[in-house]
C-alpha cells in the first residue's frame, strides 16, 4: 500500500533525528572511555615507575660515598649495571648468580630500563636496552616523556635525585618505560571507536527508521480513517442531496397540486434523512469525547424485554422471529445512562433483524458472570466474513452496501454501539460464520449489583 509522501517525509525527519541524537552521545561515550583509559593508564604506568625507582633510591642512598660515582656495593646491589664503553651482558645472565635479584629482576621486563646520571646530566650506569632520544634530557624534570630517534617509539620516566651518606648531592637516577605497547593498545581502541561509532550509527538508523515508522503507524491510520470517513460521509451526503436536486426540479417545472406534494414529501423525507445523519455523527463525536455520564441504575432485563415488544412490529413485517431469553433470575443492574444503553442494544438488535432472511430468528440474551453482564444478540442471518470482522464498526462501513441502502442504513449503527458501550467501559465482541449468521456480545462491568 503506498504510503502519504508527507508520513514518509516525516518517518524520515523522525530517523534522522534519532540517528543524530544517538550519535551524538555515543560518540561522546567513545570519547569518555578512551580518556577514561588512556588517564587509567597513565596512572597505572606513573604508579609503576613511582614504585620502582622509590626502591632503587631507597635501596642504593644510603650507600652512595661520592657524588657521580657508583661503588662496588652498588655494583653488587644491583646485577646487570653497565658502565659507558663497556660490553654489557644481558639482564637475564647477569642477575643468575646475583643477590641481588629482586631488585633487578623488575627490569628483565622488557621496555623497563635504568639509567644514573650525575648533576651535569652525564650517564654513570645503565641498566637495560638503553633508548636513543630525539631530544635533549633534564635530569632534573620529575616525569618526562621522550620520544626515541627508532619507530618514533615514546617513552615515560620519572628522575628521583640521590643523594650521598654525607647529604651532598649525587645525581639523579632514572626509570623509564617504552610506550610501544601502550601505544599499540590505544591505537587499537581508536580503531574500534572510529569504525565502531559509525557502525553502530548505521543501526540506530535503521532502528530508528524502524521505530518511526512504528511511531508515525497509529497517526497514518487515524489519517487513512479520516480519509475514508470523508468519503464515506460525501457518498452518503451526496445521495440525499442528489434526491432532494431532482425533486426540486420537478417540482418547478410541474403544474399540477399532486405532483408538487409528492415531490415535496420527497424532499422531506430526504432532508430527515439528512438530519439523522448529522445526529448520528454529532452522537459519535460526543461519545467519543468521553463525557461525564449521569450513571444511574439500570435494570438490563426492563431494557431488553421493552426493546423486544417495541421491534416487534419491524420483525413481523421483515417476516423474522424475535425472541427474548433473560438467563438471570434476579434483576441484573448496571450503572450507566438508560437512554444510551436503550439506543445500543436497539442499534444491535434493528441490524440483526436487516441482515436476517425472511423465516429467520433474532434471539436476545441477558446473562451475567460474577464480574460482568452479557447481553447476546443472535441471528441466523447471512453471516460476515472473517476477513471484515474487524471493519464493521468502522463508520459508514457496511459488508453488503447494496442490500444495506435498501433497508434505509447508514452504516453508522454499530460504530455507535461500540461508542456506548466503550463509555459504559465495556465492549462489543463478535463472532460469525458466513450463512451461518453472528452473535453480538456486550460485555458490561457489574459496577452495581442487586
Amino acid at each position: 500500500m503506498k504510503r502519504n509522501p508527507i508520513f514518509v517525509r516525516t518517518q524520515w525527519r523522525l530517523a534522522g533525528w534519532y540517528a543524530l541524537a544517538i550519535g551524538l552521545l555515543l560518540s561522546l561515550c567513545g570519547f569518555g572511555l578512551y580518556q577514561a583509559v588512556l588517564h587509567t593508564q597513565r596512572y597505572i604506568l606513573r604508579q609503576k615507575l613511582e614504585s620502582l625507582a622509590g626502591t632503587l633510591h631507597d635501596t642504593i642512598e644510603p650507600v652512595l660515598e661520592q657524588p657521580g660515582k657508583l661503588n662496588s656495593q652498588v655494583t653488587m646491589m644491583l646485577p646487570g649495571l653497565c658502565f659507558p664503553g663497556e660490553v654489557c651482558q644481558t639482564l637475564a645472565n647477569s642477575i643468575e648468580n646475583a643477590s641481588g635479584r629482586h631488585i633487578a629482576g623488575v627490569f628483565q621486563q622488557q621496555g623497563y630500563y635504568v639509567r644514573f646520571v650525575d648533576r651535569a646530566n652525564q650517564v654513570i650506569a645503565t641498566i637495560g636496552q638503553q633508548p636513543i632520544f630525539s631530544g635533549s634530557l633534564v635530569a632534573s624534570e620529575y616525569w618526562q616523556q621522550l620520544s626515541g630517534v627508532k619507530d618514533d617509539s615514546n617513552f615515560y620516566q620519572i628522575s628521583m635525585p640521590l643523594r650521598t651518606r654525607s647529604n651532598i648531592p649525587w645525581g639523579y637516577v632514572q626509570v623509564g618505560r617504552s610506550l610501544q605497547e601502550w601505544d599499540a593498545y590505544l591505537y587499537l581502541l581508536r580503531l574500534l571507536l572510529l569504525l565502531g561509532v559509525p557502525f553502530a550509527i548505521f543501526l540506530v538508523t535503521g532502528a530508528s527508521w524502524w521505530l518511526a515508522g512504528l511511531a508515525m503507524r497509529p497517526i497514518d491510520l487515524s489519517y487513512r480513517q479520516m480519509q475514508q470517513f470523508t468519503s464515506d460521509a460525501a457518498h452518503e451526503l451526496r445521495t440525499p442531496l442528489t434526491v432532494l436536486y431532482s425533486a426540486l426540479e420537478e417540482t418547478k417545472l410541474a403544474e399540477e397540486l399532486p405532483e408538487i406534494h409528492q415531490n415535496l414529501d420527497i424532499m422531506e423525507r430526504q432532508i430527515g434523512r439528512l438530519s439523522q445523519l448529522v445526529k448520528d455523527l454529532l452522537l459519535i463525536c460526543r461519545l467519543e469525547q468521553r463525557p461525564s455520564l449521569q450513571l444511574n441504575p439500570c435494570n438490563l432485563s426492563d431494557v431488553l424485554t421493552d426493546l423486544v415488544e417495541e421491534l416487534e412490529g419491524m420483525s413481523v413485517n421483515a417476516s423474522v422471529t424475535l425472541k427474548l431469553d433473560l438467563r438471570t433470575p434476579a434483576p441484573t443492574v448496571i450503572l450507566g445512562d438508560s437512554a444510551q444503553l436503550y439506543r445500543m442494544v436497539s442499534n444491535l438488535i434493528t441490524n440483526a433483524i436487516h441482515y436476517t432472511p425472511v423465516g429467520g430468528t433474532v434471539l436476545a440474551i441477558l446473562d451475567r458472570t460474577p464480574d460482568e453482564a452479557l447481553i447476546h444478540i443472535q441471528d441466523t442471518g447471512i453471516g460476515i466474513p472473517s476477513s471484515e470482522q474487524n471493519r464493521i464498526f468502522d463508520r459508514f462501513y457496511r459488508v453488503q452496501s447494496d442490500r444495506a441502502r435498501t433497508t434505509g442504513g447508514s452504516g453508522l449503527g454499530l460504530a455507535i454501539a461500540q461508542a456506548i458501550a466503550q463509555t459504559h467501559q465495556g465492549r462489543i465482541i463478535v463472532q460469525s460464520e458466513l450463512t451461518k449468521g453472528s452473535v453480538f456480545t456486550v460485555r458490561l462491568p457489574l459496577i452495581y449489583t442487586q
